[in-house]
């Protein structure tokens, strides 16, 4: 899903830029308002299909956020399992429990990494996309206070591609991705992908582990 979402803010920069004829990279100021007549018709409409866009990102960031949550629980789950099993003296069991601690911590980490990294991805799509809404903004504003003046005749040939239409083969796009990224998330369930991310833990860590344990422990 994160892919998902780098590639509509690849997509929107390059071709926005290309409507825009700029880089439209944040920070950024603009070098030229963005001609009235190549906004198009349908480019309220493309812009507030990109806000869906905008609240697909933010509800998984929440899906994310829950993982991370569900995996500190298990974490702390098997640790508190390890800490009864050695003071039970029932040292296999101790380590089974650290082994699966060691297991979710992996995944843990794993998991804080894409929040991480889908959090920066999700700014950048709504900063983007705010900088476009503002675009168009300034173009309307600029052909009120204009006098009226009629569109070129051929508008995409002499001024460069009409913005809702870049901004429509944009999301046809991202959306061909997003089935492909569906479909191939079927085939790999959350066991499974929870199986590849877990490597076998570190006999040695489980042991360093459980003698702190029982140091601890003893006290």
């Amino acid at each position: 899903m994160d892919d998902l979402f780098k590639k509509l803010n690849t997509l929107i920069k390059v071709s926005v830029a290309d409507a825009l004829g700029e880089d439209i990279l944040p920070g950024k100021p603009r070098r030229a308002r963005l001609d009235p007549h190549k906004l198009g018709k349908d480019v309220d409409r493309e812009i507030d299909t990109l806000r869906t866009r905008i609240n697909d990102a933010l509800a998984y960031e929440d899906e994310l956020r829950q993982q991370v949550n569900a995996l500190e629980a298990e974490v702390a789950r098997w640790d508190q399992q390890a800490d009864s099993d050695v003071q039970a003296g029932n040292d296999a069991n101790a380590r089974y429990a650290v082994e699966q601690m060691q297991r979710a911590q992996q995944r843990l980490a794993m998991a804080q990494a894409d929040l991480r990294d889908h959090q920066s991805v999700t700014q950048e799509l709504i900063q983007r996309v705010n900088m476009l809404d503002a675009a168009v903004a300034d173009a309307r504003r600029a052909e009120a206070e204009a006098q009226p003046a009629p569109p070129p005749e051929n508008a995409e040939s002499k001024s460069g591609p009409v913005l809702s239409d870049v901004l429509r083969d944009a999301r046809e796009k991202i959306t061909q991705m997003g089935d492909l990224i569906a479909s191939k998330s079927e085939v790999m369930t959350g066991e499974t992908v929870g199986q590849q991310a877990a490597d076998v833990a570190d006999d040695q860590a489980v042991e360093d582990d459980l003698a702190a344990r029982r140091q601890r422990l003893s006290k």
